[in-house]
């Protein structure tokens, strides 16, 4: 003859079991992915040039998608239109001699996946 403790302890486990189902036991999340970019329109550029950003990023979720633009190195630090949106506009700033900015993003899902890419614009002082 089974215990009462025997039955708690089982009818704890269904219950557990069926919590559980909702409770992130869904599908896995999926990555972004970049299918293309980040380019910019222009990789040499004059100081204080607009630089248009184009990045192609899908999430096969459909989750809503988050970016951050920033820029190395930070000084002299260029300006984006908004850092915060796949395609922003990045303005050189005024440069001495010859820099080489990487100009980065990260992309983030909501979910916990994220990815980053790069690219490189060289920026040349004003005549």
């Amino acid at each position: 003859m089974k215990s009462f403790f025997s039955h708690r302890g089982g009818a704890s486990l269904l219950l557990l079991g069926v919590l559980g189902t909702g409770c992130g036991y869904g599908p896995p999340n999926h990555n972004p992915i970049v299918s293309a970019g980040p380019e910019p329109s222009m990789k040499d550029v004059v100081s204080g040039t607009e630089v248009q950003m184009h990045l192609v990023v899908t999430d096969e979720d459909g989750d809503e998608l988050r970016y951050r633009w920033i820029q190395s190195p930070s000084e002299p630090a260029g300006t984006y239109s908004n850092p915060e949106v796949g395609e922003p506009t990045w303005i050189a700033p005024e440069v001495t001699k010859v820099t080489s900015f990487l100009l980065r993003v990260n992309i983030r899902d909501g979910e916990g996946s994220s990815l980053s890419g790069s690219t490189t614009v060289q920026v040349h002082p004003r005549p």
